[in-house]
């Protein structure tokens, strides 16, 4: 499956800490993880994926499964 108009001017770094925002507080801003994932083909996830490893130490798919 191929993502539509990926953008080229994103930060994998910035998008992390974005996807963290989201996990915070009582609640999960699902809306954003999809807005930041949906928005993002393949490479540029795992690019992101491989920041919040490096940022937060934890891994992102674990955060995101149900």
């Amino acid at each position: 499956m191929a993502t539509l108009l990926a953008p080229e001017d994103f930060s994998p770094g910035e998008d992390a800490m974005a996807l963290n925002k989201a996990f915070e507080g009582w609640g999960t801003d699902e809306k954003a993880i999809i807005w930041i994932q949906g928005d993002r083909n393949a490479d540029q996830r795992k690019q992101i994926r491989l920041a919040y490893q490096e940022i937060y130490l934890e891994d992102l798919n674990k955060k995101t499964q149900i």
